[in-house]
């Protein structure tokens, strides 16, 4: 068998395995696709199972990224995006670099780390996916605020966690000595501003010259190609040439490219609704092959000697998670007119899983980093904790917040119309 044959025979193998899932969650389980699939990729780690296929930090930030992360910002909702951008951007711009301190600060605590190490695994684990969170509340109909609240941190979190662990990592590299918190706070403001900012602002341009350009080319395979290119050519141009963020380039030319139809958009809904589609699908195909995968990649034997840190990990990774949400929120709460209610804070603190930034993140730690085991095996610990009881749990949990009970009232009244 030819090496292209055998690789697409695995792929097939892998997908196989992954509508067997889908079926049996549609149909006798009420678990989150997503995290039925890491778990399903744990289980071939223990058996354990040569699945031929391993993700590296590279195909996850420059292939896979890309495709999820600009599928995520064109699927959102623009009008309910402006209307409560504030919180996810205070939760990013102010909760992510909190997150990082606080969480830096307890595992210096608790593990006896170095503050720059310390800061690092923290800096690495905090990024959030929500992508289990969203595929239930598309089962109940959640409610749209929510899901786009959750859904654009996520997406604005995942750069700025990259840009602070670039950052923290040239720091460990260049200062074996001691550094200082206002010396690394103060480099850290920098590079989100200058490598963060400029990141956007290439992919927001980017986006909006192509939209432009697909009004004068109403053709759905050329406007297919026209995001295509958008999408990775923000990444490649920001990353490789401008030496920019790569991951906040494909945000912004997600949120700036229209592909809704709209009052100044005057090409077929249609084929709008067939781009939307194809990147939908291809986020989805991806997305299913990256959870097994993470799952299959996970180093049960490092994961069996560190249980204990692993454990403790995930308890603070949640309570820092919740510090930052519940204070941040409130505060937000105090002095604004529309209020965010408790039940979307449990469920932006419950919801807050770690898992595709966070492995490309500790895939891609150089060799001789100090404490780099130590790193990987939490962040895969604390990924997978989180698979197992945040995400099991979540059905539970939109049941005890009453968000199911109320999009359940919600879409019950809309029958009646």
């Amino acid at each position: 068998m030819s090496a292209a044959l055998e690789f697409l025979y695995r792929v097939l193998a892998l997908l196989v395995l992954a509508l067997a899932i889908r079926v049996v969650v549609d149909v006798w389980l009420e678990i989150p696709y997503s995290i039925l699939l890491i778990l399903i990729g744990v289980g071939i780690s223990i058996l354990p199972i040569d699945v031929g296929l391993w993700l590296s930090h590279d195909v996850i930030m420059s292939l896979v990224l890309p495709l999820i992360l600009f599928n995520g910002a064109i699927e959102l909702n623009r009008r309910v995006l402006r209307e409560n951008i504030v919180v996810p951007l205070v939760l990013v711009v102010v909760g992510i670099p909190l997150a990082v301190a606080l969480l830096g600060a307890a595992t210096a605590a608790v593990f006896g780390l170095p503050v720059l190490i310390a800061l690092l695994l923290a800096g690495i684990v905090v990024p959030t996916d929500p992508v289990a969170v969203l595929s239930l509340f598309e089962e109940i109909d959640a409610p749209e605020r929510l899901s786009v609240i959750i859904d654009s941190e996520s997406l604005f979190n995942d750069g700025v966690a990259v840009v602070i662990v670039n950052v923290l990592l040239v720091l460990v590299a260049e200062r074996p000595t001691p550094t200082g918190g206002s010396e690394i706070a103060t480099t850290v403001v920098i590079d989100l501003i200058v490598v963060g900012v400029g990141g956007f602002l290439i992919g927001a341009v980017l986006g909006y010259t192509a939209t432009q350009f697909i009004r004068r080319v109403p053709e759905r395979m050329a406007i297919l190609l026209s995001t295509v290119l958008v999408a990775y050519g923000s990444y490649v141009l920001a990353t490789s040439v401008v030496g920019v963020s790569g991951i906040l380039a494909t945000v912004g030319a997600g949120l700036f490219i229209e592909t809704t139809a709209s009052e100044g958009i005057e090409i077929d809904p249609d084929i709008l609704e067939f781009v939307r589609d194809t990147w939908e699908g291809g986020a989805f195909l991806i997305s299913t092959l990256v959870y097994v995968l993470i799952g299959a990649q996970v180093p049960i034997d490092s994961l069996v000697r560190r249980l204990e840190f692993i454990l403790v990990a995930a308890v603070l990774v949640l309570l820092v998670r919740a510090v930052v949400v519940y204070s941040l929120v409130g505060t937000m709460n105090a002095i604004a007119t529309t209020k965010t209610p408790g039940s979307y804070q449990h469920m932006l603190v419950w919801g807050g899983l770690h898992t595709v930034v966070p492995i490309a993140l500790t895939l891609g730690l150089p060799a001789g980093l100090p404490r780099r085991e130590f790193i990987q095996a939490v962040v895969f610990g604390v990924a997978i904790t989180g698979a197992l009881v945040q995400g099991l749990l979540m059905p539970t949990v939109l049941r005890v917040t009453g968000i199911r009970e109320r999009a359940s009232r919600v879409g019950a009244l809309d029958k009646t119309k």
